[in-house]
């Protein structure tokens, strides 16, 4: 069942069965748990993080601000090539949102700190 959180926005268990496409469920759950204790281990400690999320992007936590960097081929396999390339030059900041898949991730970071999530 839902969990209530503050403003009455409702956090949904993860269903596991749904994940697990080609893996055993439980080596599934053991993983997302795993990696999850350790991300929450490493935020209470104020590491900075980065969460690598493959064909995706980047998602950063450095202190009290957190960032999503997007990989330009996925935001080009989203809308398409020739529509990126319009909007690019139209929305005030949409370049700072992406990211290549080969720039060293501290390098995004302030304090060129990070420790990343494969």
């Amino acid at each position: 069942s839902p969990v209530v959180l503050p403003g009455n926005k409702e956090l949904e268990p993860l269903k596991y069965s749904k994940v697990a496409t080609s893996l055993p469920r439980q080596k599934v759950e053991d993983c997302i748990q795993g990696t999850t204790s350790l991300l929450s281990h490493c935020l209470a400690k104020g590491e900075n993080v980065a969460l690598v999320l493959k064909d995706l992007g980047l998602l950063l936590i450095e202190g009290t601000k957190v960032w999503m960097k997007f990989y330009h081929s996925f935001l080009e396999r989203l809308s398409g090539k020739e529509n990126l390339e319009k909007v690019v030059f139209k929305v005030p900041g949409l370049l700072d949102t992406m990211v290549s898949p080969m720039v060293p991730v501290a390098s995004l970071t302030f304090s060129g700190r990070v420790i990343i999530f494969p």
